[in-house]
């Protein structure tokens, strides 16, 4: 029966789970950013649950459209109130109690009892170990029996990691209390958050272990899930075990962070987050035998119940994580309806699934796993029958048409994405469908095979070895070749995707192409599209309207420097990149996630004041990820690896390396020269490095933001004797971290700024800012910032008045 194009109206009705999980969702949404309180929320829906019952009434009665009507707004607006409140009750990401009472303790050393449930190591060779706590006792050896979850982090060259220590395992321990923060700058990674999202809390440095009790438990998913990560070692090759882990049972802490990163730009990092794809492949045999099941009604309960009961054995192998639950439900729903002849709209059994996981932790809605398991879900199941109808015969119907729609529906899924992709993780994988198409039906036998042989290992290891050898060469190759595509130039792009615009044209973009076959929502979608456009474009022009702005904002990067400049015609420079020091540094940390959070990909110039660690420590990390037109020195030469390897690099990669001077001048943009102050072409201070920093000013309209880098006292005096009236600014990046060699009387006196920041780490060896040093800063500025309490600090101009913005998001 044809679809009457004229009358069609869009079957709401049809899709019920669909509709209620929109509407709860909008109320998580409400709540999440209003915050408003549950007491509120729950008066809102006992009065609207009233206005529901009073309209049903009546109109039951009177049979009145306005009513009706009434009815209607008033159980919408109901599930919408519902959801918040739901939120505000149940969000399961808010810090318990618990941990609060423990979070005042930060930096006391407190012991902790409880089982061990997760052990990872780490990159930088250390573990985290943990731990469900059931007993605390603090300092005054008060015992605390509350029940929380603690990440504890275990340095072997600190403390000897005990050897014998497995899941399941009871551990009493000595440990610091870290401080569980916000980021302080913007787009770096929010740690407390991602605990947060796995029920953790609170966060321990291992000073000593106590006790390690084995577990005398029967049955524990720990020790399960210990057995099986041992037969994985015991089946697969040292090359490939660490991979194996991932990919089958999501047990991803042993791969290094380089691998990690190939396998999200060859697009293929969902297979290492076991999620619907590896479920699916558990489902795929059930699903072959389900007609046998047909038979009888107690065939039915059997096959259902053997289903579920695989789909919680291996949920529990992998921790019971989200995404396994998420698929689970929505496998287990679509068997269900198979089994018992159900109407199986795919759609609307999705929407239950989300439903149920949301009522279960309302926070999931603002997980990026959730987003991105329904999104795609949403995507294949609105895109994939429009393409495939679209297919010509004879592709759809011969022996490689189900091959070409694999690929076909990767690359939906791709660019279906693409907003979620290009938003949490700044990169595009252009070869992701074909990787997907070349991996993903391999994996289809491979994955439950290998999971058959891991079982098989416990009782005959020796034939389960034999038999693994062809899954043992499949991961390892896929591991190279994955490694080696990661590095072709054309294999991923980096992108930028922000504000709200983006994404409801994506979603209307999706609808439309879902209705291409329905004419006049077609049209509708393709209007709505249209007019969002129009604002957007329309936004875009007030924007350009406005007085383009100077930027610059001083990032947190702890004991060091590094502050980036936006200009009015969009140029992007960096001023020193941070700190380096054994496993870490500012550039991958800090300075690329923030500038990929902007969705910049070149620098226009890196300024470096002098060659401490300090201040150069993210040159190579930006080098190898950020194009670089140009890098400013003061000239000063420096014997240490890291200032050879940037310079090196550098040189391969035909960046140049210019020397700057007192008395030269730079155009950022046209709008925004940069005046040169220091190092004077004279000053040799071979000893000491920072009186010969590289000291400049950018000016733009009447605002002047003057750079000291670690000048002190001598240089500073050479600054305010050779130029007291050019180095009178607006702006001061405070010298040397608030040192007491810095920040002279008679030099802030001929500087005077309004605003000043002083860069540095809370708690540093060098005792920074002194406290004499901050006093005659406070004397003479009004406005002094530390980023060790403000974190990032942003400032903009319009060449006239200059603002400031703390706590930049």
């Amino acid at each position: 029966m044809g679809i009457n194009q004229s009358t069609y109206r869009f079957p709401f009705a049809a899709y019920p789970a669909v509709r209620l999980v929109l509407l709860f969702a909008g109320g998580l949404i409400l709540d999440y950013y209003l915050d408003i309180i549950a007491f509120v929320w729950v008066g809102v829906v006992a009065a609207l649950g009233i206005g529901v019952f009073l309209s049903s009434r009546f109109n039951r009665e009177a049979l009145n459209t306005g009513l009706y009507n009434q009815e209607i707004i008033c159980y919408l607006l109901l599930i919408i109130s519902f959801g918040g409140a739901w939120h505000a009750l149940f969000n399961h990401q808010e810090s318990p109690a618990a941990a609060r009472v423990v979070n005042y303790y930060t930096w006391d050393d407190l012991q902790f009892s409880g089982k061990v449930y997760r052990i990872q190591p780490t990159s930088t060779g250390k573990y985290q170990i943990d731990i469900s706590v059931d007993r605390t006792v603090f300092a005054n050896q008060l015992a605390w029996e509350e029940e929380y979850q603690l990440r504890t982090t275990l340095n072997p060259g600190e403390v000897s990691y005990p050897s014998a220590l497995e899941l399941g395992d009871r551990i009493a321990i000595i440990g610091q209390v870290y401080p569980l923060e916000s980021p302080t700058n913007p787009g770096q990674f929010d740690y407390k958050k991602y605990l947060a999202t796995q029920g953790i809390y609170v966060h321990a440095g291992i000073q000593e272990i106590q006790q390690v009790i084995p577990s005398d438990a029967i049955f524990s998913w720990n020790r399960v899930r210990q057995h099986v990560l041992t037969a994985v070692e015991h089946n697969f090759s040292d090359q490939s075990a660490s991979l194996a882990k991932a990919l089958l049972i999501g047990f991803k802490y042993e791969l290094d962070q380089d691998t990690k990163l190939a396998f999200s730009r060859t697009g293929l990092s969902h297979i290492m987050a076991v999620s619907g794809l590896h479920v699916g492949f558990i489902i795929a045999p059930f699903w072959i035998v389900i007609p046998f099941f047909w038979g009888s009604r107690n065939g039915r309960r059997l096959g259902l119940a053997i289903l579920i009961m695989t789909l919680f054995f291996y949920a529990g192998l992998t921790g019971f994580s989200a995404s396994v639950m998420r698929a689970s439900i929505t496998g287990g729903l679509l068997a269900y309806a198979r089994l018992y002849h159900k109407v199986r709209d795919s759609k609307n059994l999705t929407a239950v699934a989300a439903l149920i996981i949301l009522l279960l932790s309302p926070g999931d809605l603002f997980s990026i796993g959730f987003q991105l398991s329904f999104g795609a879900v949403y995507i294949i199941l609105l895109i994939a029958p429009v393409v495939n109808r679209k297919l010509p015969d004879h592709i759809r119907f011969r022996w490689y048409g189900m091959p070409i729609m694999a690929v076909i529906i990767s690359l939906i899924v791709q660019i279906g994405l693409f907003p979620l992709l290009a938003y949490y993780f700044g990169e595009f994988s252009l070869i992701g469908p074909l990787a997907n198409a070349a991996v993903v039906p391999f994996l289809g036998p491979i994955v439950p095979y290998a999971l058959v042989l891991l079982a098989l290992s416990m009782l005959w290891p020796g034939l389960a070895y034999i038999l693994n050898i062809p899954a043992d060469i499949f991961f390892h190759q896929m591991g190279r070749l994955v490694v080696m595509a990661s590095g072709w130039d054309w294999s991923w792009i980096q992108v930028h995707f922000s504000g709200l615009f983006p994404f409801m044209l994506w979603i209307i973009a999706v609808f439309c192409i879902a209705s291409v076959r329905i004419k006049q929502l077609r049209w509708k979608m393709v209007i709505l599209l249209l007019m969002l456009l129009t604002v957007e474009q329309g936004y875009d022009l007030l924007k350009k309207g406005r007085t383009p702005q100077l930027e610059i904002t001083v990032l947190d990067v702890g004991q060091g420097d590094a502050t980036f400049i936006r200009t009015p015609k969009d140029k992007y420079y960096l001023v020193d990149t941070g700190l380096w020091q054994p496993n870490y540094n500012s550039a991958q940390s800090i300075i690329i996630p923030f500038l990929e959070s902007q969705g910049i990909t070149k620098l226009n110039g890196v300024f470096l004041s002098h060659p401490h660690a300090d201040h150069i420590g993210g040159m190579v990390g930006l080098l190898n990820n950020i194009s670089i037109d140009t890098i400013y020195t003061s000239g000063s030469p420096y014997d240490t690896n890291l200032f050879h390897e940037y310079r090196s690099l550098a040189a391969r990669k035909e960046v140049p390396i210019t020397t700057l001077q007192a008395g030269d001048q730079l155009k950022l943009d046209p709008w925004t020269p940069l005046m040169v102050y220091g190092p004077e072409e004279s000053a040799h201070s071979p000893s000491n490095v920072n009186n010969r920093s590289l000291v400049f000013e950018v000016v733009y309209g009447n605002t002047e933001f003057l750079f000291m880098g670690d000048a002190e006292k001598k240089q500073e005096k050479q600054l305010y004797r050779r130029y007291p009236q050019l180095i009178s600014t607006d702006f001061l990046k405070v010298g040397h971290h608030g040192s007491k060699t810095s920040s002279t009387q008679a030099f802030l006196q001929a500087a005077a700024p309004q605003i000043a920041v002083t860069s540095l780490g809370l708690t540093n060896r060098f005792n920074h800012p002194d406290r004499e040093a901050t006093l005659r800063l406070n004397r003479i500025i009004s406005k002094l910032y530390f980023t060790s309490l403000s974190g990032a600090i942003k400032l903009k101009t319009d060449g006239n008045e200059i603002a400031v913005e703390e706590k930049v998001k």
